[in-house]
């Protein structure tokens, strides 16, 4: 029989209360001569249950191995090794031996503060507070560890600005590039006509652009990854994009379906290689750099194309939704965010039509 709170009257005479203890994932009994008795007892476990130990023999790097361990199944193969590099290259060495029972809010506070003093952007040292964060939850949760550094808050990122090419760069630029066939003159204007990454352009094959509909598909990207149980070896993989939504369908313009049917390779062929062989997001890169400086045009990353064709978008009246889904953004928050700011040349065009008055 059942009384009060998963408590039971034995057949032995015995009054037995149950708990189900959620850091072993079994059940723990106490017993008692009366029902009372087994209640105060089971109150007593519970408590214990709820209140969280610093009883932890584990090392900060231990429990961080743990949880990414537990996250290996759950993430993409190019972030668990992101992941294994932070705490390889600045987690684990900075924290050393130290156990993670010891570790409070002003330690993790004097981290954030050494790494930036080093050079290290606010972005990446946030991304590595997130994961000691999370690692803290993750072991709260699990195994019932104290959690001292819940309140710790991330390093405030400084809004950079996004960096575009000016119009009479971009005229330099295609200037350069026309008339031009070759691979690397084809995945620029690609990229600035559509503003896919560059690890995105150089998984595109001929076969991924469906011209009888006019449309570019986006499923893969291209990255270089380091294995985590080899530090001295990485290789060039191909990968799923970003996010979900970097898997999209971009519809071409006219005039750029009318330019690849023209050169189009066999299906198999990458673009920017010119072969069925892949080319790498890093020595594209290199191609990249030697086209702007042949057209005289200053070094910009290769990111930049793909603000260059937001902004440009933006101004010629794309509505974000849109230019959301094209750039394969998680929202079109994300794109307001990053893009939705005018040049100086479009400030000037605005003032200009501010009337006099009488």
């Amino acid at each position: 029989m059942k009384r009060g709170n998963n408590i039971y009257h034995r057949a032995d005479g015995r009054w037995e209360g149950r708990y189900y203890y959620k850091g072993t994932g079994k059940y723990k009994s106490v017993y008692g001569k009366t029902m009372t008795e087994a209640k105060e007892k089971l109150d007593k476990l519970r408590k214990e249950a709820f209140t969280p130990s610093r009883n932890c023999h584990y090392l900060v790097s231990d429990i961080m191995q743990m949880w990414l361990e537990n996250r290996r199944t759950h993430i993409k193969e190019s972030s668990f090794a992101s992941y294994q590099n932070k705490i390889n290259k600045h987690i684990a060495p900075y924290f050393s031996r130290l156990k993670y029972s010891a570790l409070t809010a002003e330690m993790l506070e004097k981290f954030i503060a050494d790494k930036t003093a080093i050079g290290l952007s606010a972005k990446y040292v946030g991304d590595m507070v997130i994961m000691i964060k999370s690692t803290a939850k993750w072991a709260e949760t699990t195994h019932n560890f104290l959690n001292q550094i819940r309140n710790v808050e991330l390093p405030k990122a400084v809004k950079k600005e996004t960096e575009t090419f000016s119009s009479s760069e971009q005229k330099a630029l295609f200037q350069t590039l026309s008339n031009s066939q070759n691979p690397t003159a084809i995945g620029i204007r690609l990229a600035i006509y559509t503003g896919v990454r560059i690890g995105e352009l150089c998984a595109l094959q001929w076969k991924d652009i469906d011209f009888e509909h006019g449309v570019l598909k986006v499923t893969k990207t291209v990255q270089r990854i380091n294995h985590s149980t080899n530090k001295s070896k990485s290789a060039v993989m191909i990968t799923s994009p970003k996010s979900d939504t970097s898997i999209r369908e971009i519809p071409l313009p006219v005039f750029v379906l009318d330019e690849l049917r023209r050169i189009k390779g066999i299906d198999n062929a990458y673009i920017v290689s010119g072969s069925e062989k892949i080319i790498e997001p890093r020595c594209f890169t290199n191609r990249y750099k030697s086209v702007l400086k042949k057209a005289g045009v200053p070094s910009k990353k290769f990111h930049s194309l793909r603000h260059t064709f937001a902004t440009n978008a933006l101004q010629q009246g794309f509505d974000v939704k849109t230019l959301s889904e094209i750039l394969g953004h998680s929202g079109a928050n994300v794109t307001m965010r990053v893009y939705l700011h005018t040049s100086m040349e479009r400030k000037t065009a605005c003032m200009n039509l501010v009337q006099e008055i009488a």
